[in-house]
């Protein structure tokens, strides 16, 4: 199995991880697109059910990138305390350019407005243990896949920012669920980590920005 997993073609790599982390959220964000034509919204049991399914993933996922010769330096999700400030000023510059894009679409359209504010990620009743252990590993997840890897995988392509289209453009078709809300918040969101971690080839402020993102917009919905 080593050999063979060892032998796959690069092409062959990036499919497998890229349909295996995200091929079943994006199938879901489009079921729910098409079923309902509006967000769907998630309970603390499916929080709950995410997480394991995460977990497992970064595992198996993980170990086969491992296999394929990939480290964790090589996405360098080195912790610090300058990287983790740095999220957060990330995370305050996508919260910008989202107010802006909701200010200029009502400038154009207000009555869009009320159906952003409409917009939902989640039910009423979750845990703030849900939250924050949500707010911990998603971003992990997300992020050392959607941006470290496809950007990493990506960046010999003729095109050098290539990589963070196709990043974003995969960021912004598993979120469709969440309706409206995916398109006006989730790309600007995609450009600012994905421009960010292109240029310095550091991954821990953009998990650090998803984390500080997911918590305050999770933490809403603690009853």
């Amino acid at each position: 199995m080593r050999r063979l997993i060892q032998a796959l073609s690069p092409a062959a790599e990036f499919a497998v991880v890229v349909l295996g982390a995200f091929g079943y959220f994006i199938v879901v964000s489009l079921i729910a697109v098409v079923r309902h034509g509006h967000q769907a919204t998630i309970s603390n049991r499916q929080f709950g059910a995410l997480l394991v399914y995460e977990l497992v993933l970064l595992l198996v996922l993980g170990a086969f990138l491992c296999v394929r010769g990939w480290t964790i330096a090589r996405l360098d999700i080195r912790p610090s305390a300058g990287g983790t400030l740095a999220g957060f000023g990330l995370a305050a510059l996508a919260y910008g350019i989202y107010v802006l894009a909701v200010m200029s679409i009502a400038a154009v359209w207000p009555h869009a407005v009320d159906t952003l504010r409409s917009s939902a990620v989640s039910s009423p009743g979750i845990s703030l243990v849900t939250v924050i252990a949500v707010s911990l590993v998603n971003p992990v997840f997300e992020e050392v896949f959607v941006c470290g890897y496809i950007i990493t995988a990506l960046r010999k392509a003729s095109d050098p920012w290539i990589g963070v289209h196709i990043s974003v453009a995969i960021r912004l078709t598993y979120h469709l669920y969440q309706g409206a809300i995916g398109a006006v918040g989730i790309v600007p969101f995609g450009l600012v980590l994905g421009l960010w971690y292109a240029r310095t080839g550091r991954l821990w402020p953009a998990i650090a920005a998803h984390a500080v993102t997911d918590f305050v917009a999770l933490l809403s919905y603690v009853r």
